[in-house]
């Protein structure tokens, strides 16, 4: 409950005709520790309003006034703030008076003679609005920038996600560039091997077509290996692209293309992906947003099957329900411990420190389905391991 200590230090704009009541009531009034600034008429007032608007708290008016009423000085004042808070004197009760006050938003109206503990009690209500105001809007201004400084946070998240994230994925492009690079690098030895060991007789026309023949295949092969490699970049670029572009698609359609950039390494650590596409709905989607979320799951769930030695799996499966597409990825990995389920998706939050985990996977993955495609993301533990449910809106 706000008190009298509201009133300490407060500046009113008093506007009154009358010398001698505005001379007793201001000398009143400054016994209260308040500060007023006095006006003779209305136009005095919305002069004085207009230059002193900023340390004015309150405005104290009569209405019958001469060269500008009250009720019109006050219309002019609520054009430049329609908080502040107002209150009119007046010794006349007529309807019009008072209708017109309440359109105006007048706090409250006191009436000649003037009772000034009443005055008092009514300048308290009416600064108690003002005092709430002013604690609502510093409220709301320090919640603004905790809501900015979250996201200025969640921003350097995301980009630490996309650092780690590209990480992985050069140690993977590096994995299934290994292979092609080294076949590229024998069919050269080949070709050279061939060329210094003159076993072709250029001499006759067999030799030739016979050389032309094996160079061509081996050129071929080469062209093969090329285009694996330019199709792991393509793969690799476009999951990279900030571009924010809602895609309309199935949702296995971005299970597939995401897997495609890890599947070689789950082949190397056999690790076995098995699915069960039944959803025929599409989603719009930030598909590539959408692929960072999948593969940091199914990366968790590799750390996890590797303290297996053997019969590795991981299923996704997808059906629809109601207005929405739910994915399930499961593991048979052993599940999450107990205590670190209600931590899963805190920032920064890793089982795998030693392994230079960085923890924010999960949380950004929790901040992609539920922030930016308003979904859901939830885990829990199955009898074999781990299941991570993924639920996205369907178009309507």
């Amino acid at each position: 409950m706000i008190g009298e200590e509201v009133l300490k230090n407060i500046t009113v704009l008093y506007v009154e005709d009358e010398s001698l009541l505005q001379e007793g009531t201001t000398e009143t009034l400054e016994l209260f520790d308040i500060n007023v600034i006095c006006a003779q008429n209305g136009e005095d007032g919305l002069s004085t309003y207009r230059l002193m608007q900023d340390k004015i708290d309150l405005v104290l008016t009569d209405i019958k006034m001469p060269k500008l009423n009250g009720i019109d000085m006050i219309k002019s004042i609520r054009e430049i703030n329609k908080e502040i808070p107002v209150i009119i004197t007046t010794a006349h009760q007529e309807t019009n008076f008072l209708m017109k006050s309440i359109e105006l938003n007048i706090n409250a109206y006191v009436l000649k003679p003037i009772d000034i503990y009443k005055l008092k009690d009514t300048l308290i209500k009416a600064m108690e609005s003002k005092v709430l105001k002013d604690k609502l809007r510093k409220k709301n201004q320090e919640l603004e920038l905790a809501i900015q400084e979250i996201e200025k946070k969640q921003k350097l998240m995301e980009v630490q996600s996309r650092f780690a994230a590209m990480g992985e994925m050069i140690a993977m492009i590096a994995h299934q560039w290994r292979q092609p690079l080294a076949s590229i690098g024998t069919v050269s030895f080949n070709l050279k091997n061939k060329l210094l060991s003159g076993k072709y007789d250029l001499e006759t026309k067999e030799g030739r077509f016979e050389q032309t023949e094996f160079f061509n295949k081996k050129l071929d092969d080469i062209e093969g290996y090329v285009q694996n490699l330019t199709n792991t970049i393509d793969d690799f670029r476009n999951f990279f692209k900030s571009d924010k572009i809602i895609t309309k698609t199935k949702i296995e359609n971005t299970i597939k293309n995401s897997i495609k950039m890890i599947n070689k390494d789950f082949q190397t650590n056999d690790i076995n992906i098995n699915f069960d596409f039944k959803s025929k709905s599409d989603v719009n989607i930030y598909e590539n947003e959408m692929a960072h979320v999948f593969i940091n799951i199914l990366k968790n769930a590799q750390e996890k099957l590797l303290e297996k030695q053997s019969n590795r799996e991981i299923k996704i499966i997808t059906e629809d329900i109601e207005d929405s597409v739910k994915i399930e990825i499961k593991d048979n990995g052993g599940g999450i411990d107990k205590e670190n389920m209600s931590l899963i998706f805190e920032p920064y939050f890793s089982t795998k420190k030693e392994k230079n985990g960085t923890g924010i996977g999960l949380y950004m993955s929790k901040v992609i389905v539920e922030n930016n495609h308003k979904g859901k993301l939830l885990v829990s533990n199955t009898t074999e391991g781990a299941c991570f449910t993924i639920v996205l809106n369907t178009l309507v």
